[in-house]
């Protein structure tokens, strides 16, 4: 046990740098401390002899006794015994004689052990901890710590323990260090090489404090900077054993791997022993966040060991990656093997790898990121010369939003197959037309009825067993529905192909045909259905895809589709700002192009208007052009003209409709989708341009249309402007069926956007008409539509609610039960006043009496169903 001077009291080693205040540390030690033990282990350079120092000189403060110890090797257990008891004035040679002297004293003692790495035998403080009075309290802090006596204190709460991750720099404490010298992007990536290791960022803040500049304040910041080299050699490599030292070694160059991976690496058994080993090698080898089992080398550690290869041989690097590749392989990760076998130049393995993972269709099984991994691991000579990889790049391709490029790659293939270049077995044909027909669904041809039924044939032919090819049968058949506006049928078959791909166990497709299911329901107006299908389908993508961006923008067009139509604009509008760039850079197709530039471009007009919803429009015609589709052309026109009507531009708005196809010919559209869109477009132009005979004439046949397909998410929207032409014409009666009905679909989803589109000119007519016909008229699912719908648009909107400011104020003190003059001494408003507002209040209301007045509002959801506590009975 190191000490100057023997008949001195030792103390903590003497630190002359400028510390960091770390009182939030400080407090959980002396928190752990008020147990009995505290156990710090971590690297060298994480600041345990620091903190324990900090608290050590506050000891007689806190009014106890405290004594350092630093563990030198040659220590023996009677040496230390002796050491402890000479240090507190005691004889070691009398029996249990620290409990004697503890019960000779009024406070606690304290004991620090630093340097406890240096204990060759785990017996040097075991006596101590065997027999430990309650009046000590122990301090145990090392590189490494031996098997120790622990295991009755943690049972009994009286062990606490730190660990690097309690140590490490945390982000305010990077800050607080280094940022008056970096930027924030720079801090940020400060931490992701140097994980907050204390004394590598302090080596940082030296070398800048010096002027490092250039490649030297780059090298810094990277990890890669010569002092951390020094520092990790000196300090930490050279203190590990053989067998850590082989796993390190192992694992460098290998960006993921599981503790069996690095195992079997580095020769080592793959037992508790060999694991223990590996999981105290942390934090040099760390966690991976989003990848439970998974490990990787900290980035400055990964720099810093490439100088322990600098010897390893050409073959011996290639072997390690070769057998990295078998390793991943019988793990069941592809794009790793792949990736490892490329780097060791064996190419032939990395085909074989993939072919007999099943080609093209490990990527339908285990998603595009592997997909991309495979195909960018691969010299693209090697991919060329390969038919399976060249089948995988088309898809990757069209993945990425090169729909012409994928379908040339795609055509090269059925001819190099056609004419005998390419061997045509059962599955590669199988394989090949699978992919085909992925393409046509991005490239929204072979979708119509024929291609339905040429899709049904195929399924009704396979085979039962084949539930992988049924699967995706299935799943192309959901779009063309879809794509046709047959719900149900959409529905029902995307049930069969999430049942078929869950008997498949592959999560990936799952997650596909739940998306679907969500975008169907939405579509079909079962609002929270769909949500419950999008809940499954983020769970499987947050726990396996997080780092596929594009499946889950994809997900989130249904998702900001309903928020929208619930009303939750802002959050709607968001979602698409930042997914759908994401989408036009990758996968899609039309119905979902559709969808997402509608929310996007909807809530541009609401928040910076015509000018801004139409630039997202120009994005989309450009995305239309590109991949060469025409029904997305043809539906952004069609939205192009809704968001000018409501605007006003309404001279602009019949410009584009020159261009259209006849309204009187739906075989002329590409869809009933696009026909009724645009019907709907056309009629609310008429009404706003002050035609109602015109939007008469186009409006009836198509809700009788709509009515019959059950397409309850138009009616909806061709309801309301039958209100309102209805309304302008003074037919109260049909006025109110068309607006019923519209309540009826609306409310149970929450459906309440599509009436506040229409603007303040709608919204002021159906105030009007709710001034005529009374809310009783209404009905309550109707009444409290309007109070989900027009009252909040009275807070957005001036004078566009159902009741003004004043008159919504007299029905609450009408509600607590004030009589007149109670009421106009609320409001400082003379009586007259008030009977004026309770006039206008019960016409609005189609009542006659102030009990009628507040039940009807109650029912409507102007006011709370329960009457305020305190409330009494006015005279009527």
């Amino acid at each position: 046990m190191n000490t100057k001077h023997s008949d001195s009291p030792p103390v903590p080693p003497r630190n002359a740098l400028k510390l960091l205040a770390r009182t939030e540390l400080e407090s959980r030690l002396a928190s752990g401390l008020e147990g009995q033990v505290v156990l710090i282990q971590a690297p060298a350079g994480y600041g345990k002899t620091e903190l324990m120092a900090r608290l050590f000189h506050t000891s007689e403060r806190r009014g106890r006794q405290a004594l350092w110890f630093s563990l030198a090797s040659e220590d023996r257990a009677e040496a230390v015994e002796r050491r402890i008891a000479a240090s507190l004035g005691a004889d070691a040679a009398e029996p249990d004689w620290l409990d004697a002297f503890c019960r000779t004293q009024n406070g606690l003692i304290e004991f620090y052990f630093d340097d406890a790495e240096r204990m060759r035998d785990p017996s040097l403080l075991s006596w101590l901890l065997d027999r430990l009075p309650d009046r000590v309290r122990i301090v145990i802090a090392g590189r490494r710590v031996p098997d120790l006596p622990l295991s009755r204190l943690r049972m009994r709460g009286l062990l606490a323990e730190l660990t690097a991750r309690h140590l490490q720099f945390s982000r305010g404490e990077i800050r607080q260090l280094l940022g008056a010298w970096l930027t924030q992007d720079e801090l940020e990536r400060l931490r992701e090489t140097l994980g907050g290791w204390p004394a590598l960022n302090r080596l940082a803040l030296i070398e800048l404090e010096q002027g490092a500049k250039g490649l030297e304040r780059t090298a810094l910041i990277e990890g890669q900077s010569r002092v951390y080299r020094e520092f990790l050699h000196e300090e930490i490599f050279r203190y590990l054993d053989d067998m850590e030292l082989s796993v390190l070694k192992a694992v460098e160059g290998i960006d993921e791997f599981t503790l069996k991976i690095a195992s079997a690496l580095a020769g080592l058994p793959y037992d508790y022993g060999t694991l223990r080993k590996i999981e105290r090698l942390s934090p040099l080898i760390e966690t991976e966040e989003q990848n439970a089992g998974w490990f990787r080398l900290s980035p400055v550690v990964a720099s810093a060991l490439e100088t322990l290869h600098a010897g390893e041989s050409n073959e011996a690097r290639k072997e390690r990656h070769i057998h990295a590749a078998r390793l991943f392989a019988e793990n069941g990760n592809l794009a790793k093997s792949v990736l490892h076998a490329s780097i060791a130049g064996e190419y032939d393995l990395a085909v074989r790898i993939i072919e007999q993972a099943g080609g093209v269709e490990l990527f339908l099984r285990a998603g595009y990121t592997v997909l991309r991994g495979i195909i960018r691991a691969v010299p693209h000579a090697v991919v060329l010369k390969t038919p399976s990889l060249r089948l995988c790049r088309a898809v990757m391709l069209a993945k990425t939003g090169q729909i012409r490029e994928a379908r040339a790659v795609l055509d090269a293939l059925l001819e190099d197959t056609r004419t005998g270049q390419i061997p045509a077995s059962e599955q590669w044909v199988g394989m090949l037309r699978h992919i085909d027909s992925l393409s046509e669904v991005y490239e929204d041809r072979a979708m119509d009825l024929a291609g339905i039924t040429w899709l049904r044939e195929e399924a009704d032919g396979e085979r039962k067993e084949n539930t992988w090819r049924l699967g995706w049968i299935y799943n192309h058949l959901t779009i063309c529905y879809t794509r046709m506006g047959e719900l149900d049928e959409a529905s029902a078959t995307a049930e069969r192909g999430l049942a078929l791909y869950q008997e498949e166990r592959s999560t990936y497709p799952q997650a596909f045909m739940l998306i679907h299911l969500g975008f169907v329901n939405m579509l079909a107006n079962n609002l929270q259905t769909a949500l419950g299908y999008l809940d499954e389908a983020f769970k499987i993508i947050h726990a396996q895809y997080w780092n596929d961006a594009n499946l889950l923008a994809i997900a989130n067009v249904p998702l900001a589709g309903i928020r929208y139509r619930q009303g939750r604009v802002k959050e709607a509008g968001a979602l698409m700002q930042r997914d759908v760039p994401i989408m036009e850079n990758g996968e899609g197709w039309v119905d979902f192009y559709v969808e997402a530039y509608a929310v996007l471009a909807r809530t541009r007009l609401a928040d910076s208007g015509l000018f801004a919803a139409q630039e997202v429009l120009e994005s989309g015609a450009q995305l239309a052009h590109s991949r060469d589709l025409p029904r997305l052309r043809q539906s952004l026109s069609v939205l192009r003209v809704e968001l000018q009507t409501f605007a006003g531009a309404f001279e602009a708005a019949e410009m584009t409709t020159q261009n259209w196809p006849s309204l009187g010919n739906a075989a002329d559209w590409p869809t009933h989708r696009e026909w009724w869109d645009a019907t709907l477009a056309i009629s609310r132009l008429r009404l706003r341009q002050g035609a109602p005979s015109e939007a008469f004439a186009l409006l009836e046949p198509l809700a009788e249309a709509v009515r019959k397909a059950g397409r309850a998410e138009h009616l909806i929207r061709i309801d309301l402007l039958l209100a309102e032409a209805h309304a302008h014409a003074g037919d109260d009666d049909a006025a109110v069926a068309a607006l019923s009905e519209a309540a009826a679909l609306a409310l149970p989803s929450g459906q309440i956007q599509h009436y506040r589109d229409e603007g303040r000119a709608f919204a002021e007519t159906m105030r009007k008409l709710v001034r005529r016909v009374g809310l009783s008229r209404l009905g309550t699912t109707t009444s409290q539509y309007l109070a989900a719908v027009v009252v909040p648009e009275a807070r957005r909107i001036p004078n566009g609610g159902l009741l003004s400011r004043r008159e919504a104020e007299v029905l609450s003190l009408l509600a607590e039960g004030l009589p007149n003059k109670a009421i106009a001494r609320r409001l400082n408003v003379g009586e007259p006043t008030v009977k004026f507002h309770l006039k206008n209040l019960f016409a609005k209301l189609g009542v006659s009496r102030r009990s009628l007045a507040v039940s009807v509002a109650r029912q409507s959801g102007l006011l709370a169903q329960d009457p305020p506590s305190g409330a009494y009975s006015a005279s009527m």
